[in-house]
């Protein structure tokens, strides 16, 4: 099981919501409620705004399907904005193979995992 941490910031002149989600370790399905839980909450929170939800990769080692799964299910949420942050190699890895790397904003990749072989 995976650390995560979750911020929710009010800006003073954007009233969406932004939450910055820092996953680290190894993300996997025994990961999937605990992170549908927080998700939920915060958008139970805010029922009538669009929430910002950027979720920092940088310290995940291993993520699977499930939590793929998660991300894409987050992504088309009705009033959510999903943007992931530094997002590493093995994951940038995952995103290519199922061709869902231009299906999410990305904030950061590295080169070698856009590169074509």
């Amino acid at each position: 099981m995976a650390l995560m941490s979750c911020t929710v910031l009010q800006p003073l002149r954007d009233p969406a919501p932004r939450s910055v989600w820092t996953w680290s370790g190894e993300l996997d399905a025994a990961d999937v409620p605990a992170l549908t839980k927080t998700w939920g909450h915060l958008l139970d929170d805010h029922p009538d705004s669009v929430v910002d939800l950027t979720v920092d990769l940088a310290a995940v080692t291993f993520l699977d399907c499930a939590i793929l799964s998660l991300l894409v299910q987050a992504n088309n949420y009705p009033g959510t904005r999903l943007a992931l942050l530094s997002v590493p190699a093995i994951v940038a890895k995952l995103l290519q193979v199922t061709e869902l790397a231009e299906y999410f904003t990305i904030a950061w990749m590295p080169l070698e995992a856009v590169e074509q072989p």
